[in-house]
């Protein structure tokens, strides 16, 4: 299996050729991948690719796993948290007496106990060298690199690989789709200079900064783990004007960034070791899941719209579509310039690239269905809107 590599793009990939694509991503930061062969490691992901075409009872649940490895512990703590003696874990596991079979209907029996993914089916290495399913995972307080491994199927045909919360490979119909960061935290490239203004214009400090390009970051992602496509606003406005007229129009609550600045705001040395670690923690966690709240309202129809602030501001926009405006694309930021016919592209494509034109400075990611992931916009003091592609398959 590790002599043969990935096949090329557009070629379709069966889940056992992703063993050798996960040990590679998951190694540097998952402990529970050392000691792991080969033949488990694509049992494990066969199985639960599987598992995720069952049923139960008639109906259909999204599979999560936690693969533990050799972990025989019953929690695993946050360093901080361990150093502190707070009690605040990021996993605990939840035992049997018995370890069950690792087999497809066993995880879709136990899926229905995951449905808001907090509770995950515990998979780990037997001494005898066989996988098994050997107790229940409660997920806590997990903001950082994971010494787990999650693997998610969130509807047949689909495998999304985590470690912690960062999405490090998402599978859907037989390709491998991801999101390249090197166009977005290029520190030359134009989407990260679009981001950091928006964000300064919020009043997020130097420090927070690069934890609100890695919430941008993380959207994007959610966005593409659901398989539906969609378009993320991150406007420069605090009230988008698009907003006046959505179906689904919010009154503003909390935002990622407001979570953000009290996360890094708060000084755990003032406020007691034990006592910050805890608070923060608890923010970062919030912010977490604002993420995920966000990400999954991308796969309904229409837009969703962030302010400044990356506050939910509405949901389900339908952006009309408009006249045909000139696009380009750039290789890169001194690179000469393409012309794109943007009159043959889908009806989401073309609504994006108008919003994008008629609200200079605010940045706007599209995804295809395919996973094929875009971002769109129009500098201030420039009159086309720049194209870029952010999916792993286009950049390489």
């Amino acid at each position: 299996m590790t002599s043969h590599p990935l096949p090329a793009r557009h070629e379709l990939v069966f889940p056992p050729a992703l063993a050798q694509l996960a040990r590679e991503r998951l190694a540097p930061v998952s402990a529970c991948m050392s000691g792991v062969s080969d033949y488990d490691l694509v049992r494990l992901l066969t199985t639960v690719f599987f598992a995720g075409l069952e049923t139960h009872e008639g109906e259909h649940h999204p599979i999560c796993v936690t693969f533990v490895g050799r972990n025989e512990s019953d929690f695993v703590m946050t360093e901080p948290a361990a150093a502190a003696g707070v009690p605040l874990y990021r996993w605990k596991i939840l035992r049997f007496a018995s370890p069950r079979p690792f087999v497809p209907r066993e995880l879709a029996k136990l899926a229905v106990a995951g449905a808001e993914r907090r509770m995950y089916s515990a998979v780990g290495v037997l001494d005898n060298g066989t996988l098994a399913i050997t107790g229940l995972a409660r997920e806590g307080v997990n903001t950082g690199p994971d010494p787990f491994v999650k693997i998610i199927t969130t509807r047949p045909g689909c495998l999304s690989i985590r470690s912690g919360r960062e999405l490090v490979i998402e599978y859907e119909r037989g390709s491998v789709v991801a999101v390249s960061d090197d166009k977005v935290f290029a520190a030359d490239g134009s989407i990260h200079h679009a981001l950091t203004d928006i964000a300064y214009s919020c009043g997020v400090e130097d420090a927070v900064v690069p934890h609100y390009l890695d919430a941008v970051s993380f959207l994007v992602r959610e966005m593409v783990g659901h398989g539906r496509g969609g378009i993320l606003i991150i406007s420069t406005d605090e009230n988008p004007t698009a907003t006046a007229a959505a179906p689904y129009a919010m009154v503003v609550d909390s935002s990622l960034a407001s979570l953000l600045r009290l996360a890094w705001r708060i000084n755990a040395t003032a406020a007691g070791t034990a006592f910050g670690q805890l608070l923060r923690s608890a923010f970062l966690t919030e912010a977490g899941r604002v993420g995920e709240e966000l990400g999954r309202l991308t796969a309904i129809d229409g837009a969703v719209v962030l302010n400044r602030d990356l506050a939910l501001t509405a949901f389900g926009v339908i952006l009309p579509v408009g006249p045909s405006i000139p696009v380009e694309e750039r290789d890169d930021e001194c690179g000469p310039a393409t012309p794109v016919d943007f009159d043959v592209r889908g009806t989401r494509h073309r609504a994006a690239a108008n919003y994008a034109a008629e609200h200079p400075g605010s940045v706007v990611f599209v995804a295809s269905e395919d996973g094929q992931v875009s971002c769109l916009l129009r500098l201030p003091d420039t009159e086309p809107v720049r194209l870029w592609h952010l999916d792993a398959e286009t950049a390489a």
